[in-house]
């Protein structure tokens, strides 16, 4: 069993496994190596038949070598309180050790095929010495069978799912997860992206002006702005499976009433994509949740990039495949057939929902996962602390600047075609799909580079530099989309070539402020997301509409109505995002 207990702090402390009072020094000294003002105070519990050699080693550097006998635990110090910190150890000013934890002495008859995991809780604590409290942090050690010697157990400040091995069945688990999540948000994004295309033969069927499309696109935002924080709070108390289930079936319902009010007039037609609004902005948070609460941070960056990367996956295939659809079977086919879609994805759900997955998983992360969902349930989420917070206002800002560009040229980009270069539907919406293609080749791009930013630098920097790349790159491919003249040489491949190049750049927001959120708190990364993800709706609401209303006030300046606008939002963001935008987690 495990026990525990606590002990005095002690001037010098014993040689590890030996029982003595007195220092010795071991292979390469008791000198611990230090990191700066890193310190660590690690009691390790486990059991063996033998004598077994463990190595702390923070950071991937040795701090400590000793032997630990059965039933001992294994204490492994090193420290550097403020000024010498040889001083400091030489006047005994070392960490006291809160909690030991050590399993029981194995039995004589016990074989050693069964001696398995120990995973020990341990904590770090400095006395008044000025040193501070760093972190709790749980520790598996993998034991040899035979009781030879150890694997080196690594030690730092991460949790303990970057430093264990995953194993088969749970990695399956993960993709399965990621590979359902994917398809939803691609069914997001067909139901969002279908009335950009189907506005052009409603506009010419009923008459509306730009300002009467930019309203009716508008709508769709109305309900996503309007369910953002409350997504993020229940998806954070329910768990994002039952929200994320009743939300596809709330917009796959609004996608397939709106050619039913369509002829009832501007405002019925509204209020459908209102419905979708609702039903897709809880989307994003029930997904944070699920990915924040089921993949560990080793995965989490491919794992956030591939899944979010199925909404340019969703507006690529929406682009391509709306206006032949148009075309053949009229406007109201897109809406009903990407309904019925998100209606099946409703059916394979509890067939392979993680919660099925996991009760067939024998992993020692599953019960982590069942304590990460308690915490959740019984925790207080911190909004005021939030709103105070200049990095949360830094991501904030970052993802409304982001999506005024995101929101107004998936709105008017058909649009945009059509009048400028006097294509038909099809050809119009083909043309809009050429960037949104750029931006899915690059996801697998952006998911590796993050990765190696994050190796390199720190995650504060790693974020700043991917999201400068995803602001400055197409502010600048906007303001050459604004002065290109249609009477260039070679227009058209050229304006094509700039939007991809803007669009393919954006996508490094996927390692910037989308993952973002789960650097501030893992565990309120659905409600931070709700709250950022409200200011990166309101584009959708004033941008979208007021690129119609400088339209027609412009007399079809596509440049001061769409291009400009756009380029001075992403400056905006980058700004922001670099003063203030932080990696940091600042809540548990």
């Amino acid at each position: 069993g495990e026990i525990g207990g606590k002990h005095r702090q002690r001037r010098n402390p014993p040689v590890v496994g030996s029982g003595l009072d007195t220092p010795r020094r071991g292979r390469g000294g008791r000198r611990a190596e230090r990191e700066g003002d890193r310190r660590e105070a690690v009691d390790l519990g486990f059991r063996g038949l033998m004598s077994t050699t463990i190595r702390t080693a923070p950071r991937g550097r040795k701090a400590f070598l000793g032997t630990a006998r059965p039933g001992n635990s294994f204490r492994a110090l090193s420290a550097r309180p403020r000024g010498d910190g040889r001083a400091a150890r030489r006047a005994g000013r070392l960490p006291r050790n809160l909690t030991v934890a050590a399993a029981e002495e194995p039995k004589a008859q016990e074989p050693a095929t069964e001696l398995g995991k120990e995973v020990v809780e341990s904590y770090a604590s400095y006395d008044e010495s000025g040193a501070r409290i760093i972190s709790t942090r749980k520790v598996e050690i993998p034991l040899e069978t035979g009781g030879g010697a150890a694997k080196a157990v690594k030690l730092g400040t991460t949790p303990i799912d970057t430093i264990k091995d995953i194993s088969k069945s749970y990695k399956k688990l993960v993709w399965t997860l990621v590979t359902l999540l994917t398809v939803a948000f691609v069914l997001c994004n067909l139901d969002k992206v279908n009335m950009s295309v189907a506005v052009i033969p409603l506009a010419k069927q009923f008459g509306w002006s730009a300002t009467d499309k930019g309203l009716v696109s508008a709508s769709f935002f109305w309900g996503y702005a309007l369910t953002q924080i409350p997504a993020g709070f229940v998806a954070s108390k329910l768990g994002g499976g039952p929200v994320l289930v009743l939300a596809v079936l709330t917009w796959s319902l609004g996608t397939a009433v709106a050619p039913l009010v369509a002829g009832l007039g501007i405002v019925p037609l509204a209020l459908s994509r209102l419905v979708v609004g609702l039903g897709e902005g809880f989307a994003p948070s029930a997904v944070t949740d699920l990915l924040a609460t089921y993949v560990p941070k080793k995965l989490r960056a491919r794992s956030v990039t591939t899944v979010f990367g199925g909404m340019e996956l969703g507006n690529a295939l929406g682009l391509l495949i709306c206006g032949p659809l148009i075309e053949k079977s009229g406007w109201s086919s897109v809406f009903y057939i990407f309904a019925a879609l998100g209606f099946v994805w409703c059916a394979f759900w509890p067939i392979f929902s993680p919660t099925k997955l996991a009760a067939n998983v024998d992993d020692d992360m599953v019960e982590e996962i069942m304590q990460k969902k308690k915490a959740k349930k019984s925790s207080k989420i911190p909004y005021g602390e939030f709103f105070k917070s200049s990095a949360v206002w830094a991501v904030v800002t970052a993802h409304f600047c982001h999506n005024w560009g995101y929101y107004t040229l998936l709105a008017w980009l058909p649009s945009y075609f059509e009048s400028v270069l006097q294509l038909n539907l099809t050809g119009a919406a083909r043309m809009s799909l050429v960037p949104y293609l750029a931006m899915a080749c690059m996801i697998p791009v952006v998911g590796a580079v993050a990765d190696g930013l994050q190796e390199k630098y720190s995650t504060t920097n790693a974020r700043k530099v991917a999201q400068g790349l995803a602001f400055v790159g197409p502010a600048i491919c906007m303001v050459v989309c604004g002065f290109l003249s249609p009477n260039a040489i070679s227009y058209k491949t050229l304006l094509l070539t700039v939007l991809s190049v803007a669009f393919a750049l954006s996508t490094f927001s996927r390692g910037g402020l989308y993952c973002n959120h789960q650097d501030l708190s893992p565990k309120y990364a659905a409600a931070l997301l709700g709250i950022s993800n409200t200011a990166g709706a309101l584009p959708g609401i004033i941008g979208v509409w007021l690129t119609g209303k400088l339209f027609d006030i412009t007399g079809g300046d596509w440049a001061l109505s769409l291009f400009i606008p756009i380029a001075a939002a992403q400056i905006l963001g980058f700004l922001v995002f670099s003063a203030y935008g932080s990696g940091k987690q600042i809540w548990e």
